[in-house]
């Protein structure tokens, strides 16, 4: 296998589960993240799996730091055939109107900025080399928001837009786009969102949520390589991963 894959968010979660995997197939791997001691720990497992890996540390927010993890994507391997644009965060849990302008900005500059610098970079490399395929974490907050969730929810749908206009755009440039949507993954972004809880909150999730089976990370990163596989067909939709929330 000579196909390379560029993951940010690899560090942890679903982006580490997803790199791991795709290393015990043979793939070559640039992992991006900006937690470095994770990142790097992720890239030497994955080496010794008996993958070609490179680490790159980035804050995917900043445009300089997307260029540079695509130019040094590109030295090291030559193309970009897949783009899993992972990265993402979560805000405490609160109403809309208790976040403050500056953890808006926060979360928009990683959740949908940063994927939008890594769709806009990593695009011409695959026009270049005659096509490839994206792979966008959305959620499943892109059908239908949790509760005390919102800025997240807004990043979440607009990212499921920018998937379906890549799918619209882009398919006869060879160049295809899938959302990946889960629930609740047992990782630990949402540690954060947790911060805020109560039995108040809860009550709330609870009552507005149907039932779902948590998933593990590496139980989705199947369902990425999934995507990866299918992506002509799948062009353009959102996977609906997030164990019996939803149902479209």
């Amino acid at each position: 296998m000579n196909k390379v894959v560029l993951i940010t968010g690899a560090a942890t979660g679903l982006g580490r589960a997803t790199a791991l995997k795709l290393a015990a197939q043979g793939y070559r791997l640039s992992l991006v993240d900006y937690n470095e001691k994770d990142g790097q720990a992720t890239a030497e497992e994955a080496k010794m799996l008996g993958a070609e890996v490179i680490f790159v540390k980035a804050n995917v927010a900043s445009e300089a730091d997307v260029k540079h993890y695509v130019a040094q994507t590109v030295a090291s391997f030559g193309t970009i055939d897949y783009f899993h644009n992972n990265a993402g965060i979560m805000l405490p849990f609160r109403l809309l109107h208790e976040y403050s302008s500056e953890e808006y900005d926060r979360l928009m500059n990683i959740n949908l900025k940063g994927a939008f610098l890594g769709i806009k970079y990593v695009i011409p490399v695959m026009i270049e080399n005659g096509g490839g395929v994206i792979i966008n974490t959305v959620s499943s907050n892109s059908f239908k928001p949790t509760a005390f969730n919102g800025i997240y929810a807004a990043s979440k749908h607009a990212l499921a837009g920018l998937t379906k206009s890549i799918g619209q755009d882009y398919q006869d440039l060879n160049i295809f786009a899938v959302g990946v949507a889960p629930n609740t993954m047992q990782t630990n972004i949402s540690a954060q969102a947790i911060s805020t809880y109560t039995e108040e909150i809860g009550a709330k999730i609870a009552a507005t949520t149907a039932p779902n089976i948590p998933a593990t990370a590496e139980e989705i990163a199947d369902v990425v390589i999934f995507a990866m596989n299918g992506a002509k067909t799948l062009n353009g939709s959102i996977v609906n991963c997030a164990g019996g929330q939803i149902y479209i």
